[in-house]
């Protein structure tokens, strides 16, 4: 049914209505809008509604929030100009079997339940400016099916609360710039398998407190250096700087008088192993010159150690 109302403030009002009154109910509480719908200016039905406080049941609340709930939700309901209202009680359907397009200036779009995109195709999203995604309360999910790319020019993150990686696969990370961690806190890394860690240039490590190590299985000692080509190490020196960065000054002394007894039975043992060999030579001597028949004197033969 259309209508054509008279409006007191313009006789001449360019509109077209559309009402479907909703069904009569004796509760007080019940305020349905039934289907409107207004081509053109505003209407009375739209200034009674307001009057009477129910514009909440007819226009949409982000349009009364950004007029501020005073006369302007209606007046300006048409934008200043000749616009479309539409409200109803049920549903509204909108199906096309082809393309749709939907274009307009500013647009805000809220859903008072859940809201859902079933999307089968592709999707593009492009953005000219800011693009702010967020949730109020609960948490957020995003599933890629195959591979996840994600490009930006600068990022910055600030997770609040407790975080979680789990990789499945390999994963490769590849910083192609300088690189810098700043950790508060315990660091702790587990290594379930081989760790190799390369370093194509020099290193520095500097540590401000307390260093603990626990090797099962370590092939390789701080106590002695090796040198592939054979120059000379000076084992006394190395083993200084050790006892000293772990007992200090004071005890160190008596530590080094510890290590030198270990060092003199050492090669003790040492000498007597040289003597051993030099028997050992000897009666090698002996054999082979009992074997060859010769008559020697064990006493003119000389034997360099």
């Amino acid at each position: 049914m259309a209508l054509h109302p008279h409006r007191h403030n313009a006789p001449a009002a360019r509109r077209t209505m559309f009402y479907l009154v909703p069904t009569s109910s004796p509760s007080s509480t019940t305020d349905k809008v039934g289907a409107f719908l207004r081509l053109g200016e505003y209407s009375d039905v739209e200034h009674r509604v307001f009057d009477h406080g129910h514009q909440s049941d007819l226009f949409p609340a982000q349009h009364i929030s950004d007029e501020g709930n005073d006369s302007s939700v209606y007046t300006n309901a048409a934008g200043g100009s000749e616009g479309i209202m539409m409200s109803c009680d049920g549903r509204i359907l909108v199906k096309a079997a082809e393309k749709m397009y939907l274009e307009s200036g500013d647009y805000h779009q809220k859903t008072n339940g859940n809201h859902t995109f079933d999307i089968n195709g592709t999707q593009n999203t492009a953005i000219q400016n800011h693009y702010n995604l967020s949730t109020e309360s609960g948490d957020m999910t995003i599933t890629s099916a195959s591979k996840l790319k994600v490009t930006c020019q600068k990022e910055e993150r600030k997770i609040k609360d407790k975080s979680e990686h789990t990789y499945d696969k390999w994963h490769l990370i590849k910083y192609k710039d300088s690189y810098e961690s700043h950790k508060w806190g315990w660091d702790f890394n587990s290594v379930y398998g081989f760790n190799m860690t390369t370093y194509y240039g020099g290193i520095m490590e500097s540590v401000y407190g307390v260093r603990m190590q626990f090797d099962k299985f370590n092939f390789f000692s701080d106590w002695v250096c090796l040198n592939w080509k054979g120059t000379q190490i000076d084992l006394k020196a190395i083993v200084m700087k050790k006892v000293t960065a772990k007992f200090g000054s004071t005890d160190c002394t008596a530590e080094w008088n510890q290590i030198m007894v270990g060092l003199e039975s050492l090669k003790v043992e040492n000498s007597q192993m040289k003597g051993m060999c030099s028997n050992l030579q000897v009666e090698t001597v002996q054999a082979d010159l009992k074997s060859s028949g010769c008559d020697v004197k064990l006493g003119n033969l000389t034997c360099y150690v």
